[in-house]
């Protein structure tokens, strides 16, 4: 790491104006600019901590707790004993809510690789909210997961599916590992989604997501609900589904109404 840049990077630090962040954040946003510009390419290695947090004005422990920061948000790679590396930064998971599409094919459109961790399939009594958005009044499947993009978590599903048929349904439910479910649920229960309704609302991390997910109580997260339609309009998927804002955009078409 350049003399130049560590110039810039305390620069940035100090600079004159009101601050709304700590010390911490101001260093982690500075260095984080840098990244981003390509100023720090991928695979910099930055200066041993002692003489950087010299370099910088600041105290060893809040240098540390920025590039903690930057190693959350994978613009830095820790390698204990090796040193602290600008690794690529994630590339975002982008949403057009016009069109249906599994996440795994979402993902693999935005460059990432899908899988799934802490799959749970259960036959479950649903909540009120789930009864009155599948019209049920019996059991249904529930799919608990963690989505990842290459390797990241970046959001936790629920989906609870209706099955007609009870327990013969739900064996077949069984059946799913990992993929798209949208695919799974048309060549097993041959249920095709044609129609969703979509609610988003902003919610904060819990301490359980936060430790999913990796980020820090409080942190913001989008939460999802869908209700899925067959092509007979009947409804028959309903997803709840929270997604880390660092990771995962959401983005619409609008045009101009015709009277």
């Amino acid at each position: 790491m350049e003399a130049l840049l560590v110039d810039k990077v305390c620069a940035r630090i100090w600079s004159a104006g009101p601050r709304t962040e700590d010390l911490a954040q101001r260093v982690a946003g500075a260095l984080r600019d840098q990244i981003e510009t390509g100023e720090l390419p991928v695979g910099t290695k930055l200066m041993p901590e002692a003489h950087l947090a010299a370099a910088l004005r600041v105290s060893r422990p809040t240098l540390r707790e920025a590039i903690r920061m930057l190693s959350q948000a994978r613009l830095l790679h820790v390698r204990h004993g090796v040193g602290t590396f600008v690794t690529e930064p994630p590339r975002p998971v982008q949403f057009l809510l016009e069109h249906i599409r599994s996440m795994t094919d979402i993902i693999e459109r935005s460059g990432g690789r899908p899988s799934i961790r802490d799959l749970k399939i259960d036959f479950v009594e649903p909540p009120i909210e789930v009864k009155v958005a599948l019209a049920v009044r019996s059991k249904v499947g529930r799919i608990s997961r963690v989505r990842l993009s290459d390797d990241r978590a970046f959001g936790v599903a629920t989906e609870y599916v209706a099955l007609p048929r009870g327990l013969a349904d739900f064996r077949e439910l069984q059946g799913y590992a990992e993929g798209s479910l949208y695919g799974f649920l048309k060549t097993r229960l041959g249920r095709e989604v044609s129609l969703s309704e979509t609610t988003i609302s902003a919610v904060c991390a819990d301490a359980e997501v936060s430790r999913i997910l990796k980020v820090k109580p409080g942190s913001p997260l989008l939460l999802m609900r869908e209700t899925h339609y067959d092509e007979q309009r009947k409804p028959f998927l309903f997803s709840i589904n929270l997604h880390n804002t660092e990771v995962a955009a959401f983005t619409t078409v609008r045009s101009k109404l015709l009277s």
